[in-house]
C-alpha cells in the first residue's frame, strides 16, 4: 500500500498477492483514495493485533505446556518408584510386568536375619 507521486498528482496503489507474485492495483487519488489508505492502515493495525494477540496465546500456552511436562515427568518418576518397589519391572522398556520372586527384589533386614 503506497501512494505514489508523479508529475501529474499523488496517486493511490494497493499490493496484491497472487500466488507467489506481488502486483500493484490503481486505487485512484484524492479524498477517496485518503479513504482508501486510511482503511488499509486500520485493516493492518487490526492485523498486527490479532498476530500479537496471538503471539501472546501461543506464549502463554507453551508456558502451561512447560508447567504440565515438569509435572508429568515428576508423576511419572513416583509412579516408576511405587511400582519398582513393588516388585513390578519394565522389560527393555515395555508394559510393566510383576515379577514371578517378588525376593528378587530389595531385601528387607528381617528377611536376611531369618537364614541365621
Amino acid at each position: 500500500m503506497a501512494w505514489a507521486n508523479r508529475t501529474s498528482g499523488r496517486y493511490y496503489y494497493r499490493s496484491v498477492r497472487r500466488g507467489a507474485r506481488v502486483t500493484k492495483t490503481y486505487v485512484g487519488t484524492g479524498t477517496l483514495a485518503a479513504l482508501v489508505a486510511e482503511m488499509d492502515a486500520q485493516e493492518r493495525a487490526e492485523r498486527q493485533a490479532r498476530a500479537e494477540a496471538w503471539k501472546q496465546a501461543r506464549k502463554d500456552m507453551e508456558a502451561l505446556d512447560a508447567q504440565f511436562t515438569a509435572w508429568w515427568n515428576a508423576s511419572s518418576t513416583l509412579i516408576d518408584a511405587y511400582l519398582t518397589v513393588h516388585g513390578y519391572y519394565r522389560h527393555e522398556r515395555g508394559p510393566w510386568r510383576k515379577r514371578a520372586d517378588p525376593q528378587r527384589t530389595t531385601a528387607t533386614p528381617q528377611q536376611g536375619e531369618q537364614g541365621r
